[in-house]
């Protein structure tokens, strides 16, 4: 046995994590080298190092300290240790393989978190399981660092989007207040579908400039009252082409550019500029489909006033299957009845 456990040291002492070896009682018996070189620089009892000691009855002491030690722990240490033991004993029992999580442990030079894992000790020997503390500061601080510039970036992408929108607005107010209307309903659309919440991001920003091409479209065209004739028509749908290649050249990490230049496409592939049909049209382009029809009927134009609520529920679903998406529309048609009721 003497032979045995001076082999499990020698594997321990290899090991970069802090490691100590338990019995079934969860009395630490053996730590490695790591775990003895913490111990000095943080504090503990030269040549203790917490053997002898139960880690199971640590839930008052210092979570940054050794076993051992009798240093208070504060509230969120204390919290630590408590779910520490218990995922121990939930080794010990056998009810789990493995158990692991990570928690600060600060000292007055420098932040550092570690990992704890917690695994069964295989074989037959005096140990029940290992519990290892390794030092993942580094990649807490690199995350860190990672969301920190996503941050900014996505901070980046939404103020392209507002100045676009504001562009947008000098040239027909009209189109820039449509365009917010379509966008909060197209995020209501879209939780009811269930996209998260980065899916929810991307599709306001689509939709909150889903009509970006009518900038190279004439003012007089875009707000003049009554009918427009074929070719003034036809200039109107160019802004699905237009907005797709304004957009085309720009890094969002979402499909920003296709919600644009397809959302004047229909699920039986009679809509344009492509004439794409069902699943070939990306989703943000279905659901914004969906939300600029309701808003287009109930909003006032220059050629005509806006119809009531009840009628472009209607109008959404005739189209169900046709037009637009079933499950977007399935999707909407509550909450467009919620705003018929509120309207009555």
């Amino acid at each position: 046995m003497l032979q045995t456990l001076s082999s499990y040291q020698t594997v321990i002492d290899a090991m970069s994590a802090n490691i100590a070896l338990l019995d079934v009682e969860g009395v630490i018996r053996m730590v490695n080298r790591n775990w003895r070189k913490f111990s000095d620089a943080n504090g503990g009892t030269p040549g203790e190092y917490g053997i002898g000691h139960n880690y199971l009855h640590l839930d008052k002491a210092s979570s940054c300290e050794p076993p051992g030690n009798k240093l208070a722990a504060a509230p969120e240490e204390r919290k630590n240790l408590a779910q520490a033991v218990s995922g121990i004993r939930e080794v010990m029992a056998g009810h789990t393989n493995r158990f692991e999580m990570s928690y600060p442990c600060h000292s007055p030079q420098e932040e550092r978190w570690f990992l704890l894992t917690v695994t069964p000790f295989d074989g037959d020997s005096p140990f029940s399981v290992v519990v290892a503390h390794e030092n993942i500061t580094q990649l807490v601080k690199s995350e860190k660092q990672a969301l920190l510039h996503s941050q900014r970036l996505i901070a980046t992408f939404k103020d392209t989007v507002e100045a676009i929108s504001l562009a947008i607005e000098m040239k027909d107010p009209y189109t820039a207040g449509h365009q917010r209307q379509v966008a909060d309903l197209a995020v209501g659309i879209g939780e009811a579908l269930g996209l998260d919440r980065d899916q929810l991001f991307g599709l306001a920003l689509g939709a909150s400039i889903h009509d970006i091409g009518k900038i190279s479209a004439p003012g007089e065209i875009l707000n003049r009252p009554g009918k427009l004739t074929s070719p003034e028509f036809m200039i109107i749908q160019a802004h699905a082409d237009a907005g797709h290649d304004i957009l085309k050249n720009i890094g969002f990490p979402w499909p920003i550019a296709d919600m644009v230049w397809q959302h004047h496409e229909r699920w039986d592939g009679s809509g344009y500029p492509r004439k794409l049909g069902g699943e070939d049209i990306c989703l943000g382009a279905r659901i914004i489909a969906v939300a600029d029809t309701f808003d287009a009927i109930t909003s006032h134009r220059p050629y005509r006033p806006g119809r009531s609520v009840s009628v472009a529920v209607d109008e959404i679903q005739r189209g169900r299957g046709t037009a637009f998406d079933p499950q977007v529309v399935d999707a909407a048609l509550p909450l467009l009845r919620a705003r018929a009721l509120s309207a009555s």
